[in-house]
């Protein structure tokens, strides 16, 4: 047996983990043997062996999942692993999605707001209309009509940003609940 091969049932013992001990070195005897055999009587390759019994995460996870239907014993810790995941995603999920969906679209509306009321103000100024509706101030500093349009454009692209990252915040937090469900579920 060489190296590659090895390394393959080092790589499928790690991912076997969660089985016992003896579970997994029946397992991995029972692939050994397999690749010893498919060496000597058929003459196959390393490379050929490997590919034909694929990743080592496939395998294991057919092995995995096969001791779980064999095994269907209630388990506390499975029990509160499961509670506390979904009571965590539950509690969160009722701040962390509404907060950061709204405020990111609320932020992105703004991004492309600032920037036409910019426009408006610096317009205004130009053909002698006073706006008083389009201010541009910063604690007791008012900006003057010439710097709307400027400070507009600076301001609606960091509001845009921030409701973009806000927007990928949110799709991270939901990817990682979605991975942790499948986790809960292999």
């Amino acid at each position: 047996m060489d190296k590659k091969m090895q390394d393959y049932l080092d790589q499928i013992d790690r991912y076997l983990r969660p089985m016992a001990a003896f579970e997994r070195a029946d397992i991995i005897n029972e692939i050994k043997s397999e690749m010893l055999e498919l060496q000597t009587q058929k003459g196959m390759s390393s490379e050929e062996i490997l590919e034909r019994l694929g990743t080592p995460r496939e395998l294991a996870k057919a092995y995995l999942g096969e001791s779980l239907v064999k095994n269907n014993a209630f388990s506390f810790r499975k029990l509160i692993i499961v509670y506390g995941f979904y009571g965590f995603v539950g509690f969160t999920g009722m701040f962390v999605l509404p907060i950061c969906s709204v405020l990111s679209v609320g932020l992105m509306f703004c991004g492309v707001i600032a920037p036409v009321a910019g426009v408006v103000k610096f317009a205004g100024s130009l053909i002698g209309m006073n706006i008083p509706w389009v201010v541009f101030q910063f604690g007791d500093y008012t900006a003057p009509a010439y710097m709307a349009f400027p400070l507009s454009v600076v301001m609606g692209v960091l509001l845009f940003l921030a409701g973009r990252g806000t927007w990928k915040l949110m799709l991270l937090y939901i990817q990682t609940v979605s991975v942790g469900k499948r986790k809960l579920q292999s």
